[in-house]
Parts: C-alpha cells; structure tokens; sequence
C-alpha cells in the first residue's frame, strides 16, 4: 500500500477507538448517572435557583435556607453538601426558566441535548481540516472525559463553548463589533475564558474588547438590578464559602502552590505572560490569540472543575488551524492524556502539559504574520 492508503487505514483505526472510547466512557460517565438519578448533577441546582426565583422573587436565589428548602424537595433525602449551592450568575437561571415549564427532569434531557448540539455546532464552526477526515475532531472531542464528564453533570460548557467558537468566526469574518457583542454572552461561565479579552487588547483588537465589555457590563448591572444588595451580600457569602472549599480549586494551580497567596501570584504571573504573549503576536491568526487567551484563561484560573477543561477542545482546534510545528501537535496528546486521566493521575500532568502549551502559544509562530489590524478589523 502507498503513504496514503496506510493514512487512511491509520485514521480510520483511530476513529474506531475513539468510537468505542466514547460508547464505553459515555456509558459509564453519563448515562448510569442519568438512569441512578436524573437529577444527581448540576442543572439540578441551576433549576433550584429558577424555583428560588419564580417563588420568592430573584433577589433571593442566592439564599441559602431558601436554596435548602427547595434542594429538598426536588431531592429527598439527599444531603445538601457544600458542592450543592448555585453560585453562578443570574443570567443562567434565566436561561433555564423556559425549560423548567417541563419539570426538573425533562428540563435536565433536553439541557443534555441542547449541550450535544451545541458541541457538534461549535465544532462544525471552527474544526480544522476537511473531508470525512474532519470527524476525527468531533469523535475526538465526545471520547474525552472531560467532555463528558461536563455532559454527566449537566454544566454550561459546552454552550459557552459553542458563545467562543462563534465570536471567533464573527471576528474571522470582519466583523469586529458583532463578535464582541457574542462573546459577551460568554459570560454565562465567566472562568472559562476570562482572559481571552485582555489578549485581544493586548494584541490591538480593541474593537472587539470594546462590545464584549460593553455586553459583559450590561448583563453585570442588570444582574446587580435584579438580586439587589441583600441578593449580592447572600451571593458574596456563597462565593467566600466557596473558595473554602478544596475541590474548587484542586484542577487548578493551588494544587501545586496551596490555596494561599502564592497561587494568586502565579495567577498573575500567567496572566502577565499571556499579555506579553498577545502582543508579540498580534500580527499573528485571531485563532492563535483565542487559543493562546483560553489555555492562559484555564492555567489561571482560581477557581476549576475538572469539566471546565471542556473549553481546551476548542482551543485545540484553533491552535492547529495556524499549523504549528509537529512536536508541538503532539504535545497535545499529553495534554489530552493528562485531562483524560486527571482523577488517578492527580491534576500534574495536565498542568504542566498546560504550561508547556502556553509556552508554544506565547513565543511568535514561524507563519507570515499577517498585515498589521486596520481600523475597521481591529
């Protein structure tokens, strides 16, 4: 057989074991779950908050006896732990209020789809390479734990997900002011790609930044209008409990340096070096500085579940659109194997296939850059 047909054979081989991966690992991680207890996951809390909400009036979702009430109705009998508090912004119990006119467990499948959907659109927008060959990425995406893993536990991610690939195809296609105004809506999980917006002004795309700001205010006060101040003092006592509370925090740096002040540094070393980075190549790819915000985003994060590591499937597909050396496509297997393997292996291996990765990111790419962004294009 020549190179190509061995090709073939290889990448159909390897869609055979992703397609086995993701049918063994789905099984386990999502639909034994769904089958124990449908409303064993995080919706459920998303949808407690919308009961919080509707009953009581929004400027009481953050209150923890009236959080309690409701969790016990909705689960009898199941403890209501530390890990069973909605903390997340407003704006998501917004969005689940339509779908909780279907009941708590309806609204958790049809999440669960919405999510499966938004996946396969975000990958449809912005996998790289062509052909039937190109479902290689898809199946790849669906077989990682994390992924799934976000699946079982019915988080946002995944639509977040879709919000970020979109806004870079907006920004791709010249559309500066569109593109920040849908990245804006990113805010749905703020973490995930906190930092994406301060590369782009690093590298010049102040255009961009100004409408993800102005969206990323709006939705702020209007979340401040709608809880109040006793709603943003019940919401900063969660979040203060919150960072108390280990796991929070143990798929991100504080696992290496504590939870103390020298995380919080390194926080900031990270954020530095991710801006130096945006501006050595701002000439470079929009794709390259997405992918080089979001990987720098999950490195320093102070608050990191092992689901949220969802969000480097799309920065893996941005960063080898811009081609990068071979050595460093493969250094994205480890990167892989260490999210795959995060609960045995400790989160080690993960970060430091991050750091190398934000290394890669940070130092000019050997492309041409391209011409210096325009008025317009910024």
């Amino acid at each position: 057989m020549d190179g190509q047909a061995w090709r073939n054979l290889g990448a159909a081989g390897l869609a055979w074991f992703l397609l086995i991966a993701f049918g063994f690992t789905a099984w386990f991680v999502v639909l034994v779950p769904l089958r124990g207890d449908v409303l064993g996951n995080d919706m459920t809390l998303t949808y407690m908050a919308v009961r919080v909400g509707l009953e009581n009036g929004w400027s009481h979702i953050y209150d923890l006896d009236l959080q309690r009430h409701v969790f016990a109705q909705l689960e009898p009998g199941v403890p209501f732990t530390d890990g069973k508090r909605f903390i997340s912004p407003p704006f998501l119990a917004w969005l689940l209020v339509p779908l909780s006119l279907f009941g708590a467990q309806a609204a958790v499948y049809i999440w669960l789809a919405l999510s499966l959907a938004a996946l396969v659109a975000a990958w449809w927008i912005a996998a790289p390479g062509s052909g039937w060959l190109r479902f290689l990425w898809l199946l790849g995406a669906l077989a990682w734990y994390p992924v799934l893993y976000c699946l079982g536990l019915a988080q946002p991610d995944l639509i977040a997900l879709l919000v970020l690939a979109a806004g870079w195809r907006i920004a791709e296609s010249g559309r500066p002011y569109l593109a920040g105004a849908v990245l804006g809506l990113s805010m749905l999980k703020p973490q995930m790609a906190l930092f994406v917006p301060v590369i782009l002004l690093a590298a010049g795309r102040w255009r961009i930044v100004s409408t993800w700001a102005a969206v990323a205010v709006g939705m702020l006060l209007v979340s401040l209008v709608a809880i109040g101040q006793q709603g943003l003092a019940d919401y900063q006592r969660l979040l203060a409990d919150a960072q108390q509370v280990a796991n929070n925090r143990y798929f991100s740096l504080a696992y290496l340096l504590g939870a103390g002040t020298a995380s919080y540094v390194a926080e900031v070393v990270v954020l530095a070096v991710a801006v130096a980075g945006g501006y050595i190549n701002r000439r470079r790819s929009l794709g390259r500085l997405f992918a080089l915000g979001l990987v720098a985003s999950t490195l320093g994060a102070s608050y990191w579940h092992l689901q949220d590591y969802a969000v480097l499937v799309l920065a893996g597909w941005l960063f080898w659109r811009d081609e990068p050396p071979a050595w460093q496509r493969w250094w994205l297997l480890t990167v892989a194997i260490g999210g795959e393997l995060a609960w045995p292996l400790t989160p080690l291996p993960i970060l430091i296939g991050l750091t190398i990765w934000l290394a890669c990111l940070v130092a000019p790419s050997r492309r041409e850059p391209l011409p210096a962004p325009s008025l317009s294009s910024a």
